[in-house]
């Protein structure tokens, strides 16, 4: 029997190290399992070849223009674009999948697929407008981004969200959904973590790690500031901050936080985030960002470590009561507090560590969501070729 082939479309993919771009990389594969074929079209944000392949799936790479690349891509639609798109449609896709609404690269593939008759579906990841803390600018994007959203429902079959949070954000745009397709950890993931980082942080520091885009939507300058809090107040304290990734704020935080305390990581791949969290006491995301279901925290909570966050997207969905995680405002104060709360009492981190594994190991996990894709892709096939006969 023939496989059928998915194309998924997405603004970004690896070696680009974002949350949309784990979510993809680890559903592909569960997909796989269940006898799909994988066609990623992606935007060529640095330079990459523009056919290529990654574990035996076929890439290809729209061109873009270099004008805010690494934020928002926007295609050139020049011959290049073209003969890409051509490739595209030969290659007889049985369904499509497009991921956020607000990039228009999802807007290519809807347009395709649905002049071609192919199913297509829509997986959101956000929670709220996206936001450049500039109010003129931010006026002027939730105005374009209604705007994408209204043209590209004339296109997208059915929308999901990752978190139950994505679909209640989607109804803002007048939409509803049809299903949840969750966000999710490999639990194998963990059995193959080699622990560099105990080697790297021997002895009895407390380590608090931040894995993420280093933007000031994240919160990582909050969260830094927390921290300089904590050892003006206890100097003597045993406690390192780790800071893995990479973004426009890396060369001011390598500047301003020049601290013996403090170790700048940069861009880890994924082996090694992993190998941070086995490490790392307590993970902090104190994100201000319009989260979908943040795969940081799942990937935190399966490496057992004790979770800070704030309450963005579908982060409620996993941290569900004081047991499994602690909630902040992510204000500087606020997370002083809690990190000193934290680092002072061993005991509650263990539980909190182990309740969450717990929960995400049961409830969030790859083979189910693959399962509820297939099943809602084919009710979807069965759904069409009943209105032939109608």
């Amino acid at each position: 029997m023939m496989k059928k082939k998915i194309g998924i479309f997405s603004a970004y993919y690896l070696p680009y190290l974002g949350g949309i771009e784990r979510y993809i990389d680890k559903l592909a594969p569960a997909l796989e399992k269940l006898d799909f074929e994988i066609v990623h079209i992606v935007s060529n944000h640095a330079d990459l070849p523009s056919v290529d392949t990654i574990q035996g799936r076929t890439i290809y790479r729209l061109p873009i223009h270099n004008f805010a690349r690494n934020r928002y891509p926007i295609p050139i639609l020049n011959d290049e674009f073209k003969t890409l798109i051509r490739q595209i449609e030969a290659e007889d896709l049985d369904y499509c999948i497009v991921n956020t609404r607000f990039h228009l690269t999802s807007l290519v593939g809807a347009r395709m697929s649905k002049r071609l008759g192919i199913p297509v579906v829509l997986i959101e990841h956000g929670t709220g407008h996206f936001t450049v803390n500039n109010q003129w600018f931010d006026h002027l994007g939730k105005a374009y981004e209604h705007a994408l959203t209204r043209l590209i429902k004339r296109y997208v079959d059915r929308f999901y969200g990752v978190s139950m949070a994505c679909n209640a954000w989607l109804r803002h745009f007048s939409i509803t959904a049809s299903g949840i397709f969750y966000n999710a950890i490999d639990t194998t993931d963990e059995k193959a973590v080699v622990d560099h980082y105990g080697q790297t942080y021997i002895g009895q520091e407390v380590i608090i790690a931040y894995a993420g885009r280093l933007i000031k939507e994240k919160g990582v300058l909050n969260l830094l500031e927390a921290f300089m809090c904590l050892k003006r107040k206890n100097p003597d304290m045993k406690v390192r901050m780790v800071i893995a990734g990479d973004g426009e704020l890396f060369e001011r935080i390598q500047k301003n936080y020049d601290h013996p305390s403090i170790d700048i990581l940069g861009r880890l791949d994924f082996a090694h985030v992993m190998a941070l969290y086995k490490r790392s006491d307590i993970f902090v995301y104190p994100s201000l960002y319009p989260e979908g279901l943040p795969s940081s925290i799942l990937e935190a909570g399966l490496m057992e470590c004790a979770v800070v966050a704030t309450p963005r997207g579908g982060t409620r969905e996993v941290i569900i009561d004081e047991h499994h995680g602690i909630i902040t405002d992510g204000s500087v104060e606020d997370l002083c507090v809690v990190l000193e709360q934290l680092v002072t009492d061993p005991g509650r981190r263990k539980q909190l560590a182990q309740t969450l594994k717990r929960r995400v190991e049961k409830t969030f996990n790859w083979e189910a969501v693959a399962k509820e894709v297939k099943l809602q892709l084919d009710s979807f096939r069965l759904e069409e070729e009943w209105k032939k006969f109608e």
